[in-house]
């Protein structure tokens, strides 16, 4: 029997006709889901203009760059605050309160929750929007505030999906930039704060991302001497960040080609800036017997060499993974911290620990390995 194929034309064709199906249940999707917000905003008599004096944008700065994110302020406990997320503060070494019709805040003292991401600022001779605890599964909800760190006023409709004691999940679309938003019900009624978004792990039909805000009600706080807790800990939480983000990006493109340069040599993490470096010089040793013409024996030590070099490297990145690990388990146990900042120390320890392990697997792998064939004399 003779073998056939399908014409070029009729598969793409049939690709065609896929994305366009995709698309149109995209934009049908799309089209429900803005009709849905609408209805929701519909329900509301106020909008981002009649609270805009209660919203702020919190601008930061620290020698890794500039971020903002959004804030408010509120009534509790009968004193008047600026809410924001602990997150967006931490690091910093200048930040900026300003509400959204200019004018600048000057807050007095800070106090962290205990439990979640959520600061408190106590402010002089303000006057802010009302906190409550009443919630009702499926009613309406606003976030206004700060989109993707842009300054850039944004008003999102949704409704509750999921209530806990310390936790309220919502359907409004809210991004990074609007962690520290209110989120308010019809009544201008502070009933959370927008704090993170989860995603969907693995292939599911219903892979869609989930949104939490933080309880301000029944919370523990705590006074802390802000620029000592910042410099002491705050500080290493962004350097921390920053350091797992490298590493990640170091082991994905070593994962990709085990003999592609890095690029961490000036990292400011030792660790790390030593592993790299030393990983380049063994490239560069690889690079220069490319091409040469050597015999069976010199070929065997080579590819000998070469596997040695490549276990370890993966040993030299697994343990600055474990050390970094181990630092951030230490500080994780620090009894001044925040139920907030504790727990992402021990996320950023069980992340590295993650990166060694699978950093670890990988260089036995490589250590198999016979990598060049060269020419024989």
């Amino acid at each position: 029997m003779k073998a056939s194929h399908i014409p070029l034309a009729l598969l793409s064709l049939a690709a065609a006709t896929f994305a366009a199906d995709n698309d149109a249940k995209a934009q049908k999707a799309l089209e429900k889901r803005l009709a849905e917000e609408g209805a929701i905003k519909a329900k509301f008599a106020y909008s981002f203009n009649d609270i805009s004096d209660k919203l702020v944008t919190v601008s930061c700065e620290s020698r890794l760059g500039k971020s903002s994110g959004s804030g408010f302020i509120a009534e509790l406990d009968g004193k008047t605050y600026l809410f924001t997320n602990q997150h967006v503060i931490l690091g910093s070494e200048t930040i900026s309160f300003k509400t959204a019709t200019g004018r600048t805040l000057r807050p007095r003292s800070v106090e962290l929750s205990a439990e979640r991401d959520i600061a408190r600022l106590l402010l002089a001779d303000e006057t802010g929007l009302p906190v409550t605890k009443k919630l009702s599964m499926g009613g309406p909800v606003g976030v206004f505030g700060n989109s993707e760190g842009g300054g850039v006023a944004t008003e999102l409709y949704g409704k509750v999906t999921g209530i806990g004691a310390d936790k309220v999940e919502v359907s409004a679309g809210f991004v990074s930039g609007n962690s520290g938003s209110p989120v308010l019900d019809l009544n201008r009624n502070v009933i959370g704060i927008a704090s993170y978004v989860t995603y969907s792990t693995g292939e599911t039909k219903d892979n869609k991302p989930r949104r939490f805000c933080y309880r301000l009600t029944d919370c523990n706080w705590g006074a802390v001497r802000w620029k000592k807790y910042n410099e002491k800990y705050g500080k290493l939480y962004r350097d921390y960040e920053q350091l797992i983000d490298s590493i990640f990006e170091a082991a994905d493109s070593w994962y990709g080609d085990p003999f592609s340069r890095m690029f961490a040599d000036d990292h400011k993490d030792s660790g790390l800036q030593k592993w790299s470096s030393e990983h380049n010089l063994m490239v560069k040793r690889i690079e220069r017997t490319l091409g040469t013409k050597i015999t069976q024996h010199e070929l065997d030590n080579t590819n000998r060499r070469i596997r040695k070099d490549m276990s370890d490297s993966a040993e030299a990145l697994t343990k600055v993974c474990r050390d970094r690990a181990r630092q951030m388990r230490l500080l994780s146990e620090q009894r001044e911290l925040s139920g907030f900042l504790r727990d992402e120390f021990i996320r950023f320890s069980d992340r590295m620990e993650y990166a060694a392990t699978h950093i670890e697997r990988y260089g036995k792998k490589l250590a198999e390995h016979n990598y060049f064939y060269f020419e024989k004399t």
